[in-house]
């Protein structure tokens, strides 16, 4: 079974979108943040990959039944996602030059480390079920 073009086209639209969002991100965090808290970027991105992995290798074969509403899912939240998690973590109350002396910035960090790794949940969860399901 060969994936039809439109799936490789929404397979490759996401991963650069999602390419295009972490650099976004990044050149954000260099203007609001530090510029040492842009490269986190990065790892969250990884994580966001990661718990994508996790999750579809305890679930593949549900998700693989259900899989063209699965794809349409994670699209829809990515694209949805995307800005909104942008715009919650910017409500996060973080302060970067508080970090040594106020340990519940360690906390906001974390929060907004947790919110910004949604979007690329989604946009690993497309590329990740997309390669199981056409494997071969």
């Amino acid at each position: 079974m060969k994936p039809r073009l439109s799936l490789l086209a929404a397979v490759g639209i996401i991963s650069a979108s999602s390419l295009a969002y972490k650099i976004l991100l990044m050149r954000l965090f260099s203007i609001i943040q530090w510029h040492h808290f842009a490269y986190m970027i990065i790892s969250l991105a990884l994580l966001g990959y990661g718990v994508s992995g996790v999750l579809l290798a305890l679930n593949r074969d549900r998700l693989a039944q259900h899989f063209p509403a699965a794809i349409m899912t994670n699209m829809l939240l990515f694209s949805l996602f995307a800005p909104a998690c942008f715009l919650l973590a910017q409500q996060v109350p973080f302060n970067s030059a508080e970090i040594l002396w106020a340990p519940q910035q360690l906390l906001f960090l974390f929060g907004i480390y947790l919110i910004l790794t949604l979007p690329f949940f989604f946009a690993a969860n497309v590329v990740g079920l997309s390669l199981y399901r056409y494997r071969n």
